[in-house]
Order: C-alpha cells, then sequence, then structure tokens
C-alpha cells in the first residue's frame, strides 16, 4: 500500500492561508493534483532505477528465474533506457560563470559559488528537474548554505504554489520524516515516524507535525530564527515548465510506455530463447533417452519378447501397436521478430526523447557534421531548458545575498547586487582544434576584419576559459603591449628611436 502524505500539506495550507486553500481547492482538486504529482514522481525515480512495471505472473517470473531473491533487492528483469535520457542531457549542463559588471560583485558571487559548492547543487538540481519535472533550491539563513530539495514524492519533499510564471512561489512547504523517541516506564525505548511540514511564506515560517498517511497537522516548535524577507525563499527548477500550471514535465513521460512494451517485448523473448529456440524430439509408443539424441543417431521401432530377443513374427495386435507408434520433432522459433521489435523500440525511444544512442541511432564512425545533425534534438532540448531555468540560477544568488545582508551569518555585509549575467557552457560537440585553426587563419589572411577581442573570446570560449578569465588575460595582454610601445619609444625610460 503507497503512503500519502497529500492530506497533511492540504490542511497545513488551509491553516496558514484559508483564502488561497478556498481559491485552488474546490471539491479537494489541489489535494488529489498532489496526490497524482507525487505518484508521478515516485514512478520517475523508479524508472530511472530500473525497476520498472514489469506487470508479469508468477509462472512467467518462475520462468525467467526471478522466484530466488539473493538479498541484494535487484530482481529487475528490463532493459533500462530511462537513465540514460537523464543522463544525456545532465552531462552537457553546467554553468560556466556568473558574473556582474562591478569587481566587487563578481568576488562576492564566486565566494558564495565556492561555499554553496554550486557546480554539485546545480547538477543535482538540474537532475531532479529533469527526471521529476520540478526541483528546488534553498539557504539556510543561519549556516548560509545552499541545499537542493526534491519535489514531494508522495511522501516527503517540497510542494510550492505559484502565482507568477517564473517568479518566487506564493507558498510553499517542505515535508520530511523523523523518528521521534518514546520514553517507556520500564527503561525501554521505542521510536514513532513524525511527520514535519515546515510552511514558508512572505516575512513567516510556520511549523507543523503530523502522522504519517494523516489528513491533519498540529502545531509544531516556534522558528527559532523569524523569516524577514517578503518573499519565499524557495527557488523552482522546472522541466518544461507551463505558463498555465507554474510546473515542469519530466523528459520520462513520454518513453515510459515504450520503455514497458520493451520489457514485454524482453521477457517474451527470453522465454522463447529458453523454450523454443532449439528442437525437441517428441514420441509416441517409444520411450527415447531422457539425456537427448546426439546427430546421427539411429531409432529403431523393435519389440522384444521376455527373453530379449525380436519379435519376428508378430501378432495383428503387435502389427497395430507398431503402427500407431509415432517419432518427431517440435522446430526451433524464429527468435528475429523479437529482437528487431527490441532494436525498433529503442531507436523509438531515441527518436520520441530527442536522444542519440550511438550503435542503435546511428551506426559507424560519424563525422562531426553528421554527429551534430544527430544531436540537433538534443542541444534544443538543453537550450531550452537553459533559457527556462537562467532565471533561477540568479535567483538563488539573490536569495543568498538578501539573506547575508538581512541575518548575522558571520561574514560581513556583501555588495548589492545588480545585473546578474548567468552563462552556461555550449552544449554542442566541437572539434576545437579545427575551430581554433579556422579563426587563426580568418585573423592571419583578413586583418583588421575584427577587433583582437573579437578573437579572444571566440577563443577563450573554445578553451573553456570563464568570462573573467578571458578579461583578465586581455588586460595582460594589453598591458604588455603598452610596456612594449613605451621601451621602445622612451616613454618608459628606454632608449628612443631616432
Amino acid at each position: 500500500m503507497t503512503i500519502d502524505n497529500s492530506g497533511l500539506v492540504a490542511d497545513a495550507l488551509l491553516q496558514t492561508d484559508p483564502a488561497l486553500y478556498k481559491s485552488i481547492d474546490g471539491a479537494n482538486s489541489w489535494k488529489n493534483a498532489i496526490r497524482m504529482r507525487g505518484a508521478q514522481v515516485a514512478k520517475f525515480r523508479r524508472y530511472e532505477e530500473g525497476r520498472h512495471d514489469a506487470c508479469i505472473t508468477d509462472q512467467m517470473r518462475l520462468i525467467l528465474r526471478l522466484d530466488k531473491d539473493d538479498g541484494t533487492g535487484i530482481r529487475d528483469f528490463s532493459i533500462n533506457y530511462m537513465a540514460i535520457i537523464i543522463d544525456k542531457m545532465v552531462s552537457r549542463l553546467k554553468v560556466s560563470e556568473i558574473t556582474t559588471d562591478n569587481e566587487d560583485q563578481d568576488k562576492w558571487i564566486s565566494w558564495i559559488q565556492e561555499r554553496f559548492n554550486m557546480e554539485v547543487l546545480l547538477g543535482v538540481c538540474n537532475r531532479g528537474a529533469i527526471r521529476d519535472a520540478d526541483s528546488y533550491a534553498m539557504i539556510d539563513p543561519e549556516k548560509l548554505i545552499g541545499t537542493p530539495e526534491p519535489a514531494y514524492d508522495g511522501f516527503s519533499g517540497v510542494v510550492a504554489i505559484f502565482q507568477d510564471y517564473g517568479g518566487w512561489p506564493k507558498w510553499a512547504c517542505k515535508i520530511w520524516s523523523e523518528a521521534e523517541n518514546n520514553d517507556i516506564a520500564d527503561g525501554q525505548e521505542s521510536y514513532t515516524t513524525v511527520m514535519n511540514i515546515k510552511v514558508y511564506q512572505p516575512n513567516k515560517i510556520t511549523n507543523f507535525k503530523g502522522s504519517v498517511g494523516g489528513q491533519s497537522v498540529t502545531p509544531g516548535e516556534e522558528e527559532e530564527i523569524p523569516w524577514v524577507l517578503d518573499y519565499v525563499p524557495v527557488v523552482h527548477f522546472g522541466n518544461l515548465t507551463d505558463i498555465y500550471t507554474r510546473y515542469g514535465q519530466s523528459e520520462l513521460r513520454k518513453a515510459i510506455t515504450l520503455q514497458d512494451v520493451m520489457n514485454r517485448f524482453l521477457h517474451s523473448g527470453t522465454m522463447a530463447g529458453d523454450y523454443g529456440a532449439f528442437k525437441v524430439a517428441w514420441s509416441k509408443g517409444i520411450e527415447l533417452d531422457k539425456g537427448g539424441l546426439i546427430p546421427g543417431d539411429t531409432i529403431n521401432l523393435m519389440l522384444y519378447d521376455n527373453e530379449g530377443k525380436v519379435i519376428v513374427d508378430p501378432t495383428p495386435e503387435q502389427i497395430a501397436f507398431l503402427n500407431a507408434c509415432e517419432v518427431g520433432e517440435f522446430g526451433g522459433t524464429d527468435l528475429s521478430q523479437y529482437t528487431n521489435i527490441l532494436d525498433n523500440f529503442t531507436k523509438h525511444i531515441s527518436q520520441v526523447t530527442q536522444t542519440p544512442i550511438y550503435g542503435v541511432t546511428a551506426d559507424g564512425n560519424l563525422s562531426g557534421e553528421a554527429l551534430k545533425q544527430l544531436e540537433i534534438g538534443l542541444i534544443g532540448k538543453i537550450r531550452r531548458y537553459q533559457n527556462e531555468n537562467t532565471a533561477a540560477v540568479r535567483q538563488l544568488i539573490q536569495l543568498a545575498n538578501d539573506i547575508q545582508q538581512k541575518y548575522d551569518t558571520g561574514y560581513g555585509q556583501p555588495p548589492k547586487l545588480e545585473g546578474i549575467s548567468v552563462n552556461w557552457t555550449n552544449p554542442e560537440i566541437t572539434d576545437v582544434p579545427a575551430a581554433v585553426a579556422s579563426i587563426i587563419s580568418v585573423r592571419e589572411k583578413c586583418p583588421g576584419l575584427f577587433d583582437d577581442e573579437f578573437y579572444r573570446q571566440k577563443l577563450g570560449a573554445l578553451w573553456g576559459m570563464t568570462q573573467s578569465q578571458i578579461t583578465a588575460e586581455g588586460d595582460k595582454a594589453t598591458n604588455t603591449q603598452e610596456q612594449e610601445f613605451g621601451n621602445i619609444t622612451g616613454a618608459a625610460g628606454g632608449v628612443p628611436v631616432v
């Protein structure tokens, strides 16, 4: 039985914002939506791990040798392409730089990125959003530490209500479980699982407690540090976000049906391979050796008397018996129908999800241009995700800045941020040596076509340099050129040219 804590979330909303509850929860529609989204998230996570809905009978499980538990908890029998769909996108998603036009602001941003271990934090948030449809990031105002938070999966996680597309949530809560110690008179201890609910609203955080699967919450401990910012401190990362629902869509949603069909043919093909791939001899009226027949063997249909001698003059009854005896074989099953179907569905998954699977989607040694054409759909998905979540990265940095300004974190006052720019790494596969050679060739053959700064930006991006590194190297080059010119002209104390 699946545990559902949507009742606790709904009651927490009712107690903290009755007007909002009444406006969105007609006929329990909002609570039902939370329940459904939670069940979907739990399913997406199972499918990424390879725990698919096999829907096989006990007899099929026995035939497929899945009837024994080896203690590992891994009893799956599936081909898992779900993890590939997620990994392909996540591996190309990386924020290369977060910067402003101010040096002091940039230094603070570099410090907060290091403190948050930003690359890991964003990686977890991106993976969660691509798989679950939504994920969240929060910051502890007391310790100034950023943490990724998962979407609600029916048991625990974050639930948020949005008012504006791409903005801060209007209301949010985080629900998680803890073991609560129950003291017993005789000295023994027992533990009860308690659900904690923390509700976030502008200028307010409220704590509740509830029982697992319950429908109502009770007040919890008051917050030691009050929330003083006039917005909800929850940053939302979404995949394929929709302006009508404010929530995202999982990349796995469109592929689950195809994955289930693949597993069915995998099960059928495996059973056919075990029981029908080889010829099986059969007989009627006589007994064949159970050890099997060796090619070239001869089967003799003879009748013997009690002394083991061949009966040469059989009776009519014995002749009728011999005529009734038969020997034959069942032919082997053609397994290509199963393997071909599996290959076709693999290509369907690749096409539907725009995820190239090398060796399946395309064969052979592919040129750089062929790879580009093959990955057009994947690159499009990645760029779309970048556009959808650039604002979320800005919000995370802004939230950290606001918290450090309003709370005594022990790290002093940060500079006020303005004009935050977020740059993502180019997701395309690039032949770096060829691209560098092309840029150098243009500069040599067409001098004066572009400024040196243009070439510096292009080359720096190809070499994976950040904007600040490119700017710093440009300043060094300019200073060196000015110094050399000064030496030549005597402006720097050198010997002037006559």
